[in-house]
């Protein structure tokens, strides 16, 4: 008996006595998480929150349930940032492409316009699912099948909609395969911008790491 204790105890400290209760640190930091993304979408990447976020995810034990998660947390976070990091470059880019046409032109331009070209291209053009295109045109071709998920603002331009999902069903995936694995910023009915879905990234992620 006492042999068997011994080696059921040595089986455990191999495999890193991992235990199955949840990390307090991560479970904070995922909702601190959510709750930045939910308002902010890939602007929250350079909140200076997420800066507690990454700091919750560095305290969890390596020996929870949650070190898994809060590793592909830390790199969809990672990730974010450098995105981010290359969208407000390119923004900069064209607003200063704007100024120094304003400037050469030495003519009223209306600055609605340049705030539109300075803000990213969601598509060529032409595009179905481009900056501009009806989502109510949209799902009258699909059936229904881009449906709205939750509100979002942007950060910076304080521009406010809701994020739009296609149903998750092959059905709907194959009537529009251009929005796959993306969510769809709408105001007003007419689509803002794409950009990448954070849920099917961080699901991507784990399953690399399995």
């Amino acid at each position: 008996m006492f042999r068997s204790a011994a080696i059921c105890l040595l089986v455990f400290a191999l495999a890193g006595c991992r235990s199955s209760a949840p990390d307090p640190s991560f479970q904070q930091a995922n909702a601190l998480y959510q709750q930045l993304y939910a308002t902010q979408l890939d602007d929250a990447y350079g909140d200076p929150k997420m800066d507690e976020v990454v700091a919750l995810l560095h305290k969890v034990n390596p020996r929870s349930i949650d070190a898994d998660r809060a590793q592909v947390l830390l790199g969809l976070i990672q990730r974010g940032r450098e995105e981010l990091a290359k969208q407000l470059a390119e923004r900069e880019k064209m607003a200063a492409a704007a100024a120094r046409s304003v400037a050469s032109a030495q003519v009223d331009i209306d600055p609605s316009k340049i705030l539109a070209a300075a803000q990213p291209d969601a598509g060529p053009s032409g595009d179905p699912f481009g900056s501009g295109a009806s989502v109510a045109d949209l799902n009258k071709n699909s059936g229904g099948c881009l449906v709205d998920s939750e509100p979002f603002t942007e950060q910076g331009t304080g521009v406010a909609g809701t994020v739009y999902r296609v149903a998750p069903s092959e059905t709907c995936r194959g009537k529009l395969p251009g929005l796959s694995g993306q969510i769809v910023l709408v105001v007003n009915g007419k689509i803002y911008r794409r950009t990448a879905d954070p849920r099917a990234t961080a699901a991507t992620t784990a399953q690399q790491q399995r």
